[in-house]
């Protein structure tokens, strides 16, 4: 007997916009040249959180979309990268970004892929 992943759809999607929440949250607190670890580290664990749920759930443009956010993450948090206004407002537009891919595969509604692209490619070099 299979387990039937649909039950457990409501509770990704939840968890997956209080990790939304949380990202935007760290994002805001932090300015310009201003990393606080402690928000680093919740930013970075919720996208890895959301991505690791939507892989198992087969939706793949969003753990792919969030694969490109990681790796700024990590890059601003092992200092490799210094988090600048353009870089903050590029991660906050890619959780808004996130927020309407999420919706969109709840709701199984089409998404319009040329925006997703523009923001990816913005945050592939913010």
């Amino acid at each position: 007997m299979g387990i039937d992943m649909a039950q457990f759809h409501q509770v990704f999607f939840e968890e997956s916009f209080e990790g939304l929440e949380a990202m935007e949250n760290g994002l805001l607190s932090m300015g310009a040249g201003m990393i606080e670890a402690d928000d680093m580290h919740s930013v970075f664990r919720a996208a890895h959180s959301i991505k690791g749920g939507s892989g198992t759930f087969g939706i793949t443009g969003v753990a792919d979309f969030i694969h490109v956010m990681e790796t700024i993450l990590d890059e601003l948090r092992s200092g490799r990268r210094r988090l600048t206004e353009e870089a903050r407002t590029v991660l906050l537009q890619s959780v808004d970004m996130l927020r309407e891919m999420l919706i969109a595969a709840r709701d199984a509604e089409q998404l319009d892929e040329g925006r997703v692209q523009a923001q990816r490619a913005a945050g592939a070099h913010p």
